[in-house]
């Protein structure tokens, strides 16, 4: 199994959820209203730098993370430049 961590615009929100699920992946955890600062500039909701992030996670199985990060690679390439979209792929040793 692979936890698929995932850093978008939270504008594209909804999109992100619809890419996932249509991967075969209808189990995840979001985190909604993330700040931080990145290569693509700073997210910090703020009147200064307005924009927010949204994470999402999910841990799948090895035959869905193939999918997935064809997907997300697809995805990423509709996006603006500002926008950026980052997911990471860590191996999961056990789950309880």
């Amino acid at each position: 199994m692979k936890m698929v961590l995932i850093v978008g615009p939270r504008a594209r929100h909804a999109e992100l959820i619809a890419l996932i699920e249509a991967a075969g992946v209808h189990a995840y955890t979001e985190l909604t209203q993330v700040s931080g600062e990145g290569l693509t500039g700073k997210k910090l909701g703020t009147p200064e730098w307005p924009n927010r992030s949204t994470l999402l996670f999910s841990i799948v199985p090895d035959d869905h993370k193939a999918a997935l990060s064809a997907a997300l690679k697809t995805f990423q390439t509709t996006l603006y430049p500002e926008e950026g979209l980052r997911a990471f792929v860590l191996p999961v040793e056990e789950e309880l």
